[in-house]
């Protein structure tokens, strides 16, 4: 299998995230968006009563399409076709997530992120490292990565529907947050510095790639038209983020790979082979 080329490995380990163009040709965005028109609801206009909720509502708002990690077992939007369910293992995620997270690794959860214009911001966070949720980091000084904390073992591939950048709002991050060793100061977090902050471009048919170490968040959209997009999150395959899981949809063939990267969690190598043949 091709692997990244020498300049887009050394941008995602420099930034935390990589966005890389055309994955998706304009028909396969076509189709996507015209099977999610028939599974998705209008999303209403109560902005007001949105801006007012706690953030866990507020991403729930967005969200659609939700199985494993915070959300019940179940096939979530693969269920929509198999025109989602081929996109688990499409060459340019297999190849990025093994940069990453190496020979080894499985789907962990998915969801779909959907915004209309007024949609206000969510806040900043990382799953892993110094401004995970439960780090003991004291702010303002280096925090050292205990050995049994993951890190870089969880990665996400967000297929984009309709385009998103600076003018539109959407996906937001801090360029290289994985790898600092300080906590999120409160300033960043609550928005009132926002100079470190980036929305990058990313038109429909591209992948927003980024590692959950990577602060990121969700910055106000200003589209006039709905942003869409797929999040496929992988973990190494001894890794989990919850008891739930992604489980194959009913009446929908997958390849064995796609199978594969349903399993439960195991030891790279010892009770979980290797994806690839090469």
């Amino acid at each position: 299998m091709k692997s990244p080329t020498e300049l887009e490995t050394y941008l995602y380990d420099l930034k935390g995230y990589l966005v890389i163009e055309d994955v998706l040709t304009p028909d396969q965005v076509n189709t996507l968006n015209s099977i999610l028109d028939e599974h998705l609801d209008c999303l209403p206009d109560d902005l007001q009563m949105r801006r007012e909720q706690q953030p866990r509502a507020l991403y729930d708002n967005y969200r659609f399409g939700m199985a494993g990690g915070s959300y019940a077992s179940g096939p979530g939007f693969l269920a929509f076709g198999k025109e989602f369910c081929d996109l688990i293992d499409h060459s340019k995620t297999m190849q990025v997530m093994r940069m990453q997270l190496g020979d080894c690794f499985r789907l962990d959860r998915i969801f779909g992120m959907r915004m209309k214009k007024g949609m206000p911001s969510g806040v900043l966070h990382s799953d892993y490292g110094a401004s995970e949720p439960f780090t003991r980091a004291v702010p303002g000084k280096p925090y050292v990565q205990p050995g049994f904390q993951a890190l870089h073992g969880f990665g996400v591939a967000a297929f984009n529907l309709t385009d998103c950048g600076p003018e539109t709002g959407g996906l937001c991050c801090i360029p290289g947050s994985h790898n600092s060793h300080i906590r999120l100061p409160t300033s960043v977090r609550d928005g009132t510095y926002t100079d470190v902050v980036e929305v990058p471009r990313a038109p429909a048919g591209s992948v927003t790639f980024f590692s959950e170490a990577t602060t990121h968040g969700t910055m106000e959209w200003k589209a006039d038209h709905e942003r869409r997009s797929l999040l496929y999150k992988y973990c190494a395959s001894q890794l989990t983020w919850s008891r739930t899981r992604v489980t194959a949809p009913k009446g929908i063939e997958l390849t064995e790979r796609q199978q594969r990267l349903l399993e439960e969690p195991a030891g790279a190598q010892w009770f979980f082979d290797s994806l690839f043949q090469d």
